[in-house]
């Protein structure tokens, strides 16, 4: 690499953060629980919304939900029925979803290190039964 593309302005180098170095992972003593398999950081949630036809569900609505009842994230699909959200940390989260003339969808999800692909389905919204006199 040349030297002129490794130079920095002192005002501009002050400003930046410094890289750390990290140690390696190394196992925890005996007896320790391991954090190492511990889910950590941003992670996503990814996949399509189909019908039961495997047509996709372009006007559906996807909401990530904390244990807390906090809504983390929400995104509407794509054309083709994709989407994408993000959960903050790995853990359970429930996931909902809602379309027009479709029946709501929820299920609990958990998240890990990794990004998590989720295909959902959804069948079409049942016409509301008639009231009987009684």
């Amino acid at each position: 690499m040349e030297a002129w593309a490794r130079w920095l302005p002192g005002w501009l180098d002050r400003r930046l953060p410094q890289p750390a170095l990290v140690a390696p992972v190394t196992a925890p003593p005996t007896g320790e629980p391991s954090t190492e398999d511990a889910p950590t950081g941003t992670t996503v949630v990814h996949g399509f919304v189909r019908t039961e036809e495997g047509m996709p569900v372009a006007d559906a609505v996807l909401t990530l939900v904390a244990p807390s009842g906090t809504r983390l994230d929400r995104v509407a699909t794509l054309a083709d029925g994709s989407y994408i959200l993000s959960a903050p940390i790995g853990g359970s989260y429930l996931l909902a979803a809602t379309a027009r003339a479709y029946e709501p969808w929820s299920r609990r999800i958990t998240v890990g290190r990794d990004p998590l692909v989720h295909d959902l389905t959804l069948g079409p919204q049942e016409a509301a039964s008639p009231s009987h006199p009684a």
